[in-house]
């Protein structure tokens, strides 16, 4: 990793905007995201981008310039001085990134909050399908990991999933495909209570998927973070505002509840793979913090179904 020094001649390449003497802050805690304020008081990010790339970075600055000119929050990868996307190596580059203005201590995951980011969320979706150029990233690959006999899991778990798998994988496998967000996390989700704006972090997956892998990753993180009671509200007002801008389909539906349970599933077997060393990838501590909750929540969704799907079908009624 560069050094602080060198991470200090990287905004060089970006003087115009910075100003000659910009100050770079610590890093974000495991993120390798530095704050960065100009000469004239504006706030930017400088992220490290490193050898893990899904799709190439020309590819992943055009997408985001798409989104921030179809209205989307973003953070557009900003030209250097050299008029490329970023500074460094090659392999080891950095992007200069704007900062997005957010609630720092938000008052918690209300359902009116909830229901903001279902319709940007939708927003979103609708931008991403109507970029107009071919993104060259990658296809989710959730159904052959479903089928596999791999997932790392422990007995109870397995067991019951061995019992469900073959009900599970007719409701994902009619899903149409199109680019999504890949990594919608509440972390890559910030708000604006006072201008009322959902904008969106860390576009750096940018797959071909289901909508609803995003929507069943963002609410995964309910399950796992909140009581089953508030889990279930959140379902709802998620729902209800992506209909509110782009309502999802019946089979969409259908398959929700199915896609939350493999978001557990795939995340606990594929976090206990790297905790293993049998998959090189970074960890996020918040990731190996949250295994444990991963498997109650797909405990408490096997126990309960039916609260999940009505849950989803509460905004309909």
């Amino acid at each position: 990793m560069a050094s602080r020094h060198e991470l200090q001649d990287l905004l060089l390449h970006w003087t115009t905007l910075l100003g000659p003497q910009p100050s770079l802050g610590p890093e974000l805690p495991a993120r390798q995201l530095w704050p960065v304020t100009s000469g004239d008081g504006r706030k930017f990010v400088l992220k490290h981008v490193g050898p893990w790339r899904n799709l190439p970075l020309a590819d992943q600055a055009r997408i985001l310039s798409h989104l921030s000119g179809s209205g989307v929050l973003v953070a557009p990868f900003l030209v250097t001085e050299n008029a490329a996307v970023y500074a460094g190596d090659a392999d080891e580059s950095f992007v200069l990134i704007p900062w997005i203005d957010h609630d720092s201590a938000p008052s918690g995951r209300s359902s009116e909050r909830e229901f903001l980011v279902g319709g940007a969320l939708a927003e979103l979706h609708v931008a991403l399908a109507n970029y107009p150029w071919p993104a060259n990233s990658y296809t989710e690959g959730f159904l052959a990991a479903l089928a596999s006999e791999d997932l790392l899991l422990p007995p109870d778990l397995l067991a019951d999933f061995g019992r469900r798998r073959e009900s599970m994988l007719p409701d994902l496998t009619p899903l149409s495909l199109q680019l999504v967000h890949g990594d919608l996390t509440p972390d890559n989700v910030v708000v604006s209570d006072v201008q009322g704006r959902v904008g969106f972090l860390d576009l750096d997956h940018l797959p071909l998927a289901p909508r609803i892998w995003d929507v069943a990753r963002y609410l995964s993180r309910s399950f796992r973070r909140t009581v089953p009671e508030q889990a279930l509200a959140a379902v709802t007002a998620v729902v209800g505002g992506y209909h509110r801008i782009a309502p999802l389909g019946e089979q969409e539906m259908h398959a929700l509840p199915t896609m939350i349970a493999t978001m557990h599933l795939l995340e606990a077997s594929w976090t206990r793979r790297i905790m293993d060393g049998d998959l090189e990838r970074r960890l996020l501590p918040e990731q190996e913090a949250e295994l444990g909750s991963m498997l109650d929540a797909l405990r408490w969704q096997f126990r309960h179904p039916q609260a999940v799907e009505d849950a989803v079908r509460a905004p309909g009624r």
